[in-house]
């Protein structure tokens, strides 16, 4: 005799793993079972319950409000949200857009970039050369106002990746406009900043001149800031320029031989971004090189710096405490959150009513570190409130 199962038996036995997996769906819609797969990246603004009335159901704004929830709430919604994701992307080389966040661009062989730095690329700079010399002069005063307490200020200017590899963007998102050829706030303000005696490290510049150099890298194809590779490379700009003002000075860094990896970290963060199922194809490897912690020098003889700065100064960080090369201190980023670093806790302080000329006194030098994008921010009113406070 057979003892194979008869048609019947296996209608019965799918017909229960298809409920089953409904049941399992829908019970995770409503109470969340612990996920199997990580958590979606990228910012997402939760939709409203939907709001029961008649008014409600006889408009058709029921039914859309249900639906827009639902989607927003569906059990397993990591694993659908990749799954389309990665059809999309691996069958069609195309990126959904989803949530309020990043919206991201690619290119051939898995470049990825965020699209506020293209806009941004091709857009001729509407500061006028009034503004210019006003936010300019102004921090030249807080420059020197710093320098008097004995405290060297330090703008680095972050380059955008779009910026130094256009040539991996599909030329019909420039729109007929290429990055050469339009000349944007910062780069207005680059010949101004010199004038004006700024102590500057000019990301853009020096990432140009390091690719015509040869050097591989600058960023990660999966990553949106300065790859870890080439922020080695502006430490040393750093140091240089810092050093000789300080009177604790940063060691120098000691980087043992890197192999070439799968990118993480900082790396492959537009990767995350685009939520993909199985985004291991697509992790194109490259150097991550990590500082030995230093113990010649003590801590009480590391330098305290106070940062200033976007989501690039997050990457110098990080190289700068895994040397062991600073004391601990506080980073303010964007201006507006008062962060323990290293570790990036946030602090209760309230910005507005820090004491300046007191809270300074215990700091070596003050670095602001801006994307290139970010220049026009003026420090997020941070030299604003410096020059009010200091004399």
């Amino acid at each position: 005799m057979s003892s194979r199962p008869g048609p019947q038996t296996l209608k019965i036995a799918l017909i229960a793993a298809v409920a089953g997996f409904v049941g399992f769906v829908s019970l995770d819609s409503f109470l969340p079972i612990p996920a199997v797969l990580p958590q979606l990246k990228g910012a997402v603004t939760p939709p409203p319950a939907p709001v029961w009335s008649w008014s409600t159901l006889r408009s058709g704004g029921l039914a859309g409000s249900i639906g827009t929830w639902f989607e927003a709430n569906v059990g397993l919604r990591s694993f659908w949200v990749r799954l389309d994701n990665q059809i999309n992307y691996s069958l069609f080389g195309e990126l959904t857009k989803r949530g309020d966040g990043s919206r991201l661009i690619n290119g051939p062989h898995d470049w990825f970039f965020e699209a506020q730095y293209l806009d941004y690329a091709i857009t001729r700079g509407a500061m006028s050369e009034q503004d210019q010399r006003k936010m300019i002069t102004r921090l030249r005063r807080v420059q020197d106002k710093l320098a008097k307490r004995g405290i060297p200020l330090l703008l680095v200017i972050a380059p955008s990746k779009v910026e130094v590899y256009p040539e991996h963007i599909p030329a019909k998102l420039f729109a007929g406009r290429s990055p050469e050829q339009t000349k944007t706030n910062y780069e207005n303000a680059r010949e101004l900043l010199r004038e004006s005696g700024i102590n500057l490290v000019d990301g853009p510049a020096l990432y140009r001149r390091w690719k015509q150099e040869g050097a591989r890298d600058l960023f990660a194809r999966s990553g949106t800031h300065w790859s870890y590779q080439s922020a080695i490379r502006v430490w040393d700009e750093i140091r240089g320029q810092l050093n000789p003002r300080m009177r604790r000075q940063i060691p120098d860094f000691q980087i043992p031989e890197t192999a070439r990896a799968r990118p993480t970290g900082n790396d492959r963060d537009l990767l995350d971004l685009a939520n993909l199922l199985i985004p291991q194809p697509y992790e194109h490897d490259l150097p991550k090189p990590a500082p030995l912690a230093q113990h010649d020098v003590t801590v009480e003889k590391l330098p305290r710096l106070l940062w200033v700065h976007d989501s690039f100064g997050w990457v110098l960080i990080e190289l700068l405490y895994q040397a062991n090369a600073a004391q601990p201190s506080e980073s303010l980023y964007y201006f507006a959150t008062c962060m323990r670093i290293p570790g990036g806790t946030p602090t209760a302080t309230d910005l507005k009513k820090i004491n300046w000329p007191d809270y300074l006194k215990s700091y070596d030098a003050v670095v602001l570190v801006w994307t290139e994008i970010a220049y026009e921010f003026d420090s997020c009113g941070f030299i604003e409130a410096l020059d009010n406070a200091l004399d």
